[in-house]
């Protein structure tokens, strides 16, 4: 009875913490596993004490790996500014779309969401629609959107879908993807910078962005040796500095190259192929071991994967480095998947995987595979699977406060929290394209 006792006051323990406010930790639903599980013990084992109970509890507590996610959605103001013909638009937020990217820039107060598609392998062409940014409004957790005014409106990139999008600092590049239906269809390999200017007055805050094109050449000066154009690459910002792999090329199909942007110097160096991963759209592309290594995890080869390969960017003197001699390991516990939102958070030392596409589509891209809305964290120095957190199932109001299934969604990080956008949900019979916003907080 004193055992039944301890576990009905621990129940009711992690039932108070795992409902108590709107955001709630996932930590606690392992907390009440753990608890059931051990109560589970005691009722095939009628002999089993309290002390061995607690005990058996604080084991399971203690070799449990616990990441705390905390996710929040978050319903930005409508854009209300239509006084400007560059700031006019027909619709107050933005068209639901997939294959997009977004960044986050000033200091996690500015978020920027650029391109992909509304319809199905159509990159979006309006321009009130194209470009589009969330903005924090001050000393509040309020967002709202604007569409920014173009200072040069004559100066900006083609439409694309699936480009590749980072921020070093407050600027925001973009290079690559496809303006026309096809896979291969005018695919591109131009590199884009885009700066925001927030102007506030006492009375007013104008936001203004400046659209630059790149005029990028190699490391040796050579014009010929620079990316294949190509779409569904992925790219990330280590220092002042952008790395870019793999993608669907215009010639050569699915890609496995590693190439270096330098934004200074404007230069781009190519890092060499991965001799362990075939080629494929849709990576992850994490910073890891403290920005010294990049690890390229899954994405589609023709199917889904979960393998993986370690570039270190510090194992020669010239700062071009090397791809380890073996693939990843610990990725198994992780399903074969692509088009996912990642992000690198050394913080805390972890990587954060979101969802992505684990059932390719039988239309293509015309249709909708299917779909996870897990997390995968994985450790911020090897890359190897540490955790894979679900919504716990039944629970209504945990999947209320959780975002869907989704794929081709883009995110972005500062310090510990990842933003997601969008995406596409739905099977291939009634494919559905978001307009979601999302924020996710992670601790240890």
């Amino acid at each position: 009875r004193s055992v039944h006792y301890c576990c009905h006051m621990l129940l009711r323990f992690g039932k108070t913490t795992l409902f108590f406010g709107r955001r709630r930790s996932i930590a606690a639903y392992y907390c009440s596993s753990a608890v059931i599980l051990s109560l589970g013990r005691y009722t095939t084992a009628a002999a089993t004490t309290t002390s061995s109970l607690l005990s058996s509890l604080a084991t399971s507590h203690q070799h449990r790996k616990m990441t705390n996610l905390t996710f929040q959605q978050i319903i930005p103001a409508p854009h209300t500014n239509t006084t400007n013909a560059n700031t006019a638009s027909s619709s107050s937020t933005p068209l639901p779309r997939s294959s997009h990217g977004l960044s986050i820039i000033h200091n996690g107060t500015l978020l920027v969401l650029y391109g992909g598609e509304h319809i199905a392998r159509t990159p979006i062409h309006n321009p009130s629609q194209v470009l589009w940014l969330a903005k924090r409004m001050t000393g509040t957790e309020s967002w709202q959107w604007i569409v920014p005014t173009t200072t040069n409106a004559a100066i900006t990139p083609p439409s694309r879908v699936a480009h590749a999008q980072a921020a070093v600092g407050n600027t925001i590049y973009i290079f690559g993807g496809r303006n026309g239906i096809e896979m291969g269809e005018n695919a591109m390999n131009d590199m884009w910078m885009l700066t925001v200017h927030n102007e506030t007055t006492t009375t007013t805050t104008t936001i203004t962005a400046k659209w630059t094109q790149i005029n990028a050449s190699s490391s040796n000066d050579t014009p010929s040796v620079l990316p294949e154009a190509r779409s569904f690459h992925k790219m990330i910002a280590i220092g002042s500095n952008l790395y870019m792999f793999g993608g669907c090329g215009a010639r050569s199909g699915r890609l496995n190259d590693l190439w270096k942007f330098d934004t200074l110097t404007h230069k781009w160096t190519n890092l060499g192929v991965s001799h362990v991963l075939r080629g494929r759209g849709g990576p992850n592309i994490l910073s890891l071991a403290q920005d010294e290594k990049i690890g390229i995890v899954g994405g589609f080869a023709g199917e889904e994967t979960n393998d993986g390969h370690v570039y270190s960017i510090s194992s020669s003197s010239d700062g071009v480095g090397s791809w380890e001699e073996e693939g990843m390991k610990g990725l198994e516990e992780m399903r074969p998947r692509s088009v996912c939102c990642f992000a690198s958070l050394p913080m805390v030392n972890k990587c954060v995987i979101f969802g992505g596409e684990v059932d390719p589509s039988q239309k293509g891209h015309e249709g909708a595979g299917g779909f996870e809305r897990d997390v995968v964290i994985l450790d911020g120095t090897s890359g190897s699977v540490l955790e894979n957190i679900k919504p716990s199932s039944g629970n209504e109001d945990e999947e209320e406060e959780w975002p869907g299934n989704r794929g081709w969604a883009d995110a972005t990080v500062h310090e510990d929290t990842m933003y997601i956008f969008g995406g596409l949900s739905g099977d291939d019979e009634s494919p559905i394209r978001l307009n979601d916003l999302w924020q996710c907080k992670v601790s240890p």
